[in-house]
């Protein structure tokens, strides 16, 4: 008597929801980049679901369901995993993708996150970045507000470069979300140094 299906249960288990699969509330224009930022810079939430817990914005956004939320803070209070936040608890359980995490936590905390690859980036915005500076620290300037420069970046909840960026354009520096990927593929094939384009997506 075969014992593979004790072995080998099916179905399988699904693969992880990937940040492609959600509709995410990024930014595609310059108007709502300068609208966010001003939403931001007057102290208000840029999302309704700002400062909520991971599970629950997950779950807005139809990432997760409350049975599945759920299972996973029940599973939380297991020894093993306890230490973990929901959030790594999900990626950790292959339910999302890390990038989905990331999302989630930009939502989380009110950092914007634009899509670099469908903005249009004024050739003045672009000129305060070399394509030097740009490609060595993967950092793209979407824009500027009120003397802040707005740079995308894959992780800018842990970025540690405005510094150097603020000294070398003058301005204050906000971090916003863009997927590595993105920022890859705009810094290797849509960066123009002689103006005669505006970087469009």
């Amino acid at each position: 008597m075969s014992h593979e299906n004790e072995n080998n249960p099916s179905p399988k288990s699904p693969l992880p929801v990937r940040a492609d699969n959600v509709s995410w509330p990024d930014i595609r224009s310059q108007s709502q980049l300068l609208k966010a930022a001003e939403t931001q810079q007057g102290g208000g939430k840029v999302y309704p679901t700002q400062g909520n817990k991971i599970g629950e914005i997950l779950k807005s956004l139809g990432v997760i369901d409350a049975k599945v939320l759920d299972a996973v803070e029940k599973r939380h209070q297991t020894k093993k995993v306890m230490d973990k936040p929901t959030g790594e608890l999900l990626v950790y359980m292959g339910i999302i993708e890390p990038e989905v995490l990331s999302r989630a936590l930009c939502i989380q905390s009110g950092v914007l996150m634009v899509d670099v690859q469908a903005i249009n980036i004024p050739f003045d915005v672009l000129q305060l970045v070399s394509n030097d500076n740009a490609r060595a620290k993967q950092a793209i300037p979407v824009g500027v507000y009120k003397g802040t420069l707005y740079l995308a970046v894959a992780a800018p909840l842990h970025f540690s470069e405005q510094h150097f960026f603020s000294f070398s354009t003058g301005k204050k520096i906000k971090p916003v979300f863009a997927p590595k990927n993105q920022i890859a593929t705009c810094i290797n094939s849509k960066w123009t140094e002689n103006g005669s384009e505006i970087w469009a997506g």
